[in-house]
């Protein structure tokens, strides 16, 4: 008997705790991440940098455990079941009918301004028996500007931006030597972009 009381006991228990959390999940508001626009000039955007930066913006809103997301794939379905195009900037009066249509709270739009390389190499010949010697430079840049509207009233609650940079070095001595020439540039100075805007909306009071 007194078994039986310990495990209808302890059946209550968790009962009442998948009840908490599933109350505290369904209190959280809801958010979908539009495609960003490209304000930058090169053609990195055209091949799947918008669709990671949405992935990548999912993944760390999640984890800040702030909000109810909706995955970047349901989102499209969503928007193709109900006629709807968004991405970028949005007017206020697009983001409350497409907010009810969507059943979500908040987006989260922006722009990428920057991502590109930039460099320099300065190369010395031979002479007189001393050897060539090249030396090159890059840097990597890119920066991103963020913002989330509400969408029951059209007013954008939050606002940052953040910018990242690496960069890399070669030289080489008459015709030997080397350097790091990394061209994973998006997980090394996007991501942590991503990463630091998503820190600032997890402390902002929405």
């Amino acid at each position: 008997m007194r078994r039986l009381a310990i495990l209808g006991l302890g059946i209550l228990l968790l009962g009442a705790t998948v009840a908490t959390v599933a109350s505290a999940q369904s209190t959280k508001p809801r958010i979908a991440v539009l495609e960003f626009k490209n304000k930058a000039d090169n053609q990195w955007w055209y091949h799947g940098g918008a669709a990671a930066m949405q992935d990548v913006f999912v993944t760390e809103l999640v984890k800040s455990g702030k909000f109810r997301v909706i995955d970047r794939e349901q989102l499209a379905a969503l928007m193709q079941e109900k006629n709807l195009s968004l991405a970028g900037d949005i007017d206020p009066a697009t983001a409350i009918k497409a907010g009810k249509l969507l059943g979500c709270q908040y987006f989260l739009t922006g722009a990428v301004t920057e991502y590109g390389m930039e460099g320099a190499d300065v190369n010395t010949p031979g002479f007189r028996g001393l050897p060539s010697v090249s030396v090159g430079k890059k840097k990597f840049t890119a920066a991103a500007n963020a913002r989330i509207i509400d969408t029951t009233t059209g007013e954008i609650v939050w606002a940052d931006e953040a910018r990242g940079e690496e960069g890399s070095a070669k030289v080489r001595v008459g015709g030997f030597g080397g350097g790091v020439d990394d061209q994973r540039m998006f997980d090394k100075v996007m991501k942590p972009i991503i990463q630091q805007l998503v820190a600032s909306i997890k402390n902002a009071d929405i």
